[in-house]
């Protein structure tokens, strides 16, 4: 469950890089909507959108960029494009098959937003909310930090060194062989880590510092209890991206794995032999 939750949503990424677009008088919402035409180039029409997919491409920088110059980039564009279509590049293998990789991209994209998009309307996702909250049993989270290390030697130094005042954050920085800043791992549920490390952190209290080295298969850990609480369901708004994502990945997977029961499928290694039979799901 809070797994779930703690997913980011693939749209709302996708949304945040949109939305430099808009502050650019270019890309005005109604600008967009219409896709006027902006040059003609030998006959051929260059559209709006067509600077907007060169000031995407820009990054951040795209934004900020004046209309001149993206009109003058797009009308350069497609004359090169017109050019090499004269000179029959789009028949080279290598052009063909890396127009063959992005037509695949394209076309798999537009699949999958074909089925996904009526499957998470509103009603869906927040019927499939209210099910997350009607089965959601609160469990018990701990917010510990931790430093860890190759032997129980160097983590009872450690040990000793934050008794005598050292700063945890500090030490785990230069001393834990895990990059979370400052050690921290943030909450978590007892199921989520090895069984070694989560009895001992679900054992201490707020603010305790385990007092021996606790060894699991990673090493040895040296554990700081910052927080505990009862786990819970973010509002609706909150989660709504994520229940989404969810309900999108459900349908994707039994998409493709209805697709490869019924696809005949051979394998073969990096060298083109035959590999054995694998299986199907």
């Amino acid at each position: 469950m809070m797994t779930l939750f703690a997913r980011r949503s693939a749209l709302a990424l996708a949304l945040a890089m949109a939305a430099g677009l808009a502050a650019s008088p270019a890309f005005s919402a109604d600008a967009g909507k219409k896709d006027t035409v902006v040059a003609n180039v030998n006959g051929a029409d260059v559209r709006l959108s067509a600077l907007a997919d060169f000031a995407r491409q820009m990054g951040p920088d795209g934004a900020k960029a004046p209309y001149e110059m993206l009109l003058e980039v797009a009308i350069n564009n497609q004359l090169v494009y017109e050019q090499a279509k004269k000179e029959k590049l789009d028949a080279d293998p290598e052009v063909k098959a890396a127009l063959k990789k992005i037509e695949m991209q394209i076309l798999t994209q537009a699949y999958m937003q074909k089925k996904v998009k009526p499957s998470i309307g509103d009603a869906a996702v927040k019927a499939r909310y209210d099910q997350l909250v009607k089965d959601f049993v609160p469990a018990e989270e701990v917010r510990a930090r931790h430093i860890l290390v190759e032997t129980e030697e160097a983590a009872r130094s450690i040990i000793a060194e934050l008794t005598r005042g050292v700063d945890f954050a500090e030490l785990a920085k230069t001393r834990s062989k895990d990059q979370a800043p400052g050690g921290d791992l943030g909450y978590f549920t007892k199921g989520d880590m090895v069984p070694e490390f989560a009895n001992a952190a679900f054992a201490m209290r707020p603010g305790e510092l385990s007092k021996t080295p606790v060894k699991s298969q990673f090493g040895y850990h040296v554990i700081k209890v910052e927080d505990k609480r009862m786990s819970s369901i973010p509002p609706f708004d909150k989660a709504k991206p994520m229940v989404a994502q969810e309900i999108a990945s459900g349908i994707q997977n039994k998409l493709v794995g209805d697709l490869r029961e019924k696809a005949k499928i051979k394998r073969f290694t990096p060298d083109g032999a035959p590999m054995g039979e694998a299986p199907r799901n």
